[in-house]
C-alpha cells in the first residue's frame, strides 16, 4: 500500500511503506483503502469502537491544510462549523451506543477559509469475532449539489429530530414503502425493535390479511402511487400476533425533480375508540373509564349523558351539558356546507367521523378529532347518536411543524421547490379543464454573490428576505413566489388569459426589485434578472416549463441584465420587453 496517516491494532502506524494493515478489521483491506484514500473530491476515514479517529486519507489533509496527524483522535472535529457541531456529536454517539450505519449532513472549514456542505457516512467495521471494531465512512462535499437538496436534507434531519420526541407513532418510508426511520411509538406498538423495522416494507409485512386491499391502493406495483392519500386508516398485526388500528396522516416530500423522495407518517392508535364505537350504547363501565371524551344525545339532538372526559376536555360539567346541544361546543370556524355534509353522510351512512375545531366553556378553541355514531333499534328507528371525540392539539401542532418544514423555505418563508412544483401541478389541470393558461416566471439576482463577499453571509441572507417580500407585494394572492435555492426565486402565475397579463407581472417585478436595498448603513442594489415559460405554448411538462424559463432569464443575463425575457420556441413570437 502506498503511504498513509492513521493507526492499526496494537499501535502500529501505517504512515510507511511496508506495514500491513489489519485484515481482521478491514476485509479487502488493500484494495479498499488503496481506492478510498486519493480521490481529492471525498474524504475518508476510520474510527475506533470508542469513537476516536484512527486514519484519515490524504486528500483530508490536503482539504484542510494540516497534518493528518492533527485529523486524529477528535481533532478532526475542529475544522466543523460551531453551528452544526452538537448535533454532529449527538448523531455519532447515538449511532456509536447502537453500533447502527449513520448519515449526517454538517458544515466543514477547508483550507481557503470556506465552509462547504459534507455528507458524513459511516458503516460499522465487524472484526473477525464477529465483534464491532469502529467504522469506515466517507464524506462527500454536496455543496455543489445545491442549496434547494441541502435545505431538503436538513429539512428531513429536523423532521427526525422532532419524531424521535412525539408521543405519536412516526416512520418515514421510502418509495418502495421500506422504512428509513421509525419512533418509539412505532416499536412498541408492533413490538419491534429499530433494528428489525429498518429497511423492511411496513405494509408489506404488518398489513392484517383483511386490509390487504389497501396495500394496492397505496403501492401499485410495488411503488408509492402518485395520489397518496393524505389521511387514511390500517389494520396492522404485531409481534405477538395481535392487531391494532392506526390513524395516519402522510405527507410527501418529492426532489427537486418532482420524484418522490419520501414519505413521513404520523399515526396514533384507534384501536380502542374502534372497539368503544361498537360497544358505547352497551357498556356503561368503558363509558366512564376511557379517556375519550362521550356525548349521548337523544333523536332530537339534546343530550341525555356525558362521561367525565367530556367534562374534564370542555369544561361543561354533566349538569350544564344535559339538555342542551353539541351546538354549545361550537367554534364557528366551519360553514353551513361542512354541517350539511356531516349530517347528510351520518344519516345516509350511520357514521361520520373527521377532524374538527370545537370551543371550550372558557372560550378557548381547540381542534378534535370526532365520531358520530346513529344508534337504532330494531324497528329501525333513530333511537340515539353517540360522539366520542379526543383533542388532537398535538398532532396538529406535530403536522403543521412538519409541513413547514417539508414545504417551506427556511430563510425567507416562502414555498420551496416541492411546494411550488405541487401548486404548478394543480395549475395545469385548472388550466386544461378551463382553456386558461400557465406563467413561470424565473428571477435571478444579478450580482449577489458580490453582496456576500463584501458584507458577508447575513447581509446576503437580509437580502434575500427583503427580495422575498417585494415580489409577493407585486403578485396577487392567488400567485405564488417560491425560493428555489440562493438567489433564485420562480412566480407561478395561475388562471393565465393572455400574454399582455404576465408582461404586466413582469414589468412590475422589475420596478419593485430595481431601487436599492438598505442593509444596515449601506445601500445595495440586486437588479433581477427574468426569464418567463408559459403554458401550454412552451410546454405541458413541469419540469421542461422550469428548464424553459431558466433558459430565458440565461438569455437575459447574456444580454445585459436586469430585464426580462419569454422563452423562444420554434415560433419565434416572443422576445425581450421594451
Amino acid at each position: 500500500m502506498t503511504a498513509r496517516a492513521g493507526t492499526v491494532r496494537g499501535g502500529a502506524t501505517i504512515m510507511d511503506k511496508g506495514i500491513e494493515p489489519d485484515r481482521e478489521s478491514y476485509p479487502g483491506c488493500e484494495e479498499t483503502l488503496h481506492f478510498l484514500a486519493f480521490p481529492a473530491h471525498l474524504l475518508a476515514w476510520t474510527s475506533d469502537a470508542d469513537g476516536r479517529c484512527d486514519f484519515v486519507s490524504p486528500s483530508w489533509a490536503e482539504f484542510t491544510g494540516r497534518e493528518q496527524s492533527q485529523e486524529l483522535g477528535r481533532g478532526w472535529l475542529d475544522r466543523v462549523h460551531p453551528e452544526d457541531r452538537g448535533n454532529l456529536e449527538t448523531r455519532l454517539e447515538e449511532a456509536r451506543r447502537e453500533r447502527q450505519p449513520f448519515q449526517v449532513l454538517f458544515r466543514y472549514l477547508r483550507e481557503d477559509g470556506e465552509f462547504r456542505w459534507f455528507v458524513h457516512r459511516g458503516m460499522p467495521r465487524i472484526d473477525a469475532a464477529g465483534e464491532f471494531s469502529g467504522y469506515l465512512g466517507l464524506c462527500f462535499d454536496v455543496t455543489a449539489c445545491g442549496s434547494s437538496e441541502t435545505d431538503l436534507e436538513q429539512s428531513a434531519q429536523r423532521m427526525i429530530e422532532l419524531l424521535k420526541q412525539t408521543r405519536l407513532i412516526a416512520v418515514i418510508l421510502d418509495p418502495q414503502g421500506k422504512i428509513q426511520f421509525s419512533n418509539g411509538g412505532l416499536c412498541r406498538l408492533l413490538q419491534r425493535s429499530p433494528v428489525e423495522l429498518m429497511g423492511c416494507d411496513l405494509f408489506e409485512r404488518h398489513l392484517a390479511p383483511g386490509d390487504r386491499k389497501l396495500l394496492a391502493t397505496l403501492y401499485p406495483g410495488g411503488m408509492q402511487s402518485n395520489h397518496f392519500p393524505v389521511e387514511f386508516e390500517s389494520e396492522l398485526v404485531a409481534g405477538d400476533g395481535q392487531s391494532c388500528n392506526v390513524a395516519w396522516h402522510a405527507i410527501v416530500l418529492r426532489e427537486g425533480s418532482g420524484r418522490i423522495k419520501c414519505s413521513v407518517l404520523i399515526g396514533e392508535d384507534v384501536t380502542a375508540l374502534r372497539r368503544e364505537q361498537g360497544h358505547a350504547a352497551l357498556c356503561a363501565r368503558a363509558f366512564e373509564a376511557t379517556d375519550h371524551a362521550i356525548v349521548v344525545t337523544g333523536a332530537d339532538g339534546r343530550i341525555i349523558s356525558v362521561n367525565g372526559a367530556f367534562t374534564q376536555l370542555t369544561g361543561y360539567s354533566r349538569e350544564e351539558a344535559l339538555g342542551n346541544t353539541p351546538r354549545i361546543l361550537k367554534s364557528g370556524r366551519h360553514d353551513r356546507a361542512f354541517y350539511d355534509y356531516m349530517w347528510s353522510a351520518l344519516l345516509e351512512n350511520g357514521h361520520w367521523h373527521g377532524d374538527i375545531w370545537d370551543r371550550r366553556k372558557d372560550g378557548s378553541m381547540y381542534p378534535k378529532y370526532l365520531s358520530i355514531n346513529a344508534i337504532r333499534g330494531p324497528d329501525g328507528e333513530l333511537n340515539n347518536f353517540v360522539g366520542i371525540f379526543y383533542d388532537i392539539s398535538e398532532r396538529r401542532t406535530i403536522e403543521e411543524r412538519l409541513d413547514q418544514l417539508a414545504h417551506y423555505d427556511t430563510l425567507t418563508g416562502l414555498p420551496n421547490r416541492c411546494l411550488l412544483l405541487d401548486r404548478l401541478d394543480q395549475a395545469i389541470e385548472r388550466a386544461v379543464r378551463a382553456g386558461v393558461g400557465v406563467a413561470l416566471l424565473y428571477i435571478d439576482l444579478d450580482h449577489f454573490k458580490q453582496v456576500n463577499d463584501t458584507l458577508g453571509h447575513a447581509a446576503g441572507d437580509d437580502l434575500l428576505k427583503a427580495v422575498g417580500q417585494r415580489m409577493k407585494a407585486s403578485v396577487r394572492a392567488v400567485d405564488t413566489v417560491a425560493r428555489l435555492g440562493g438567489d433564485e426565486f420562480v412566480v407561478l402565475l395561475p388562471d393565465v388569459k393572455q400574454i399582455a397579463d404576465v408582461d404586466l407581472v413582469a414589468r412590475k417585478l422589475l420596478d419593485a426589485l430595481m431601487p436599492a436595498y438598505a442593509l444596515g448603513d449601506v445601500a445595495v442594489a440586486a437588479t433581477p434578472s427574468i426569464g418567463i415559460s408559459t403554458y401550454p405554448e412552451d410546454s405541458g411538462d413541469m419540469d421542461e416549463l422550469l428548464r424553459h424559463a431558466d433558459a430565458a432569464m440565461y438569455q437575459v443575463k447574456q444580454g445585459g441584465r436586469g430585464n426580462y425575457r419569454f422563452f423562444q420556441g420554434g415560433s419565434g413570437r416572443r422576445g425581450d420587453s421594451d
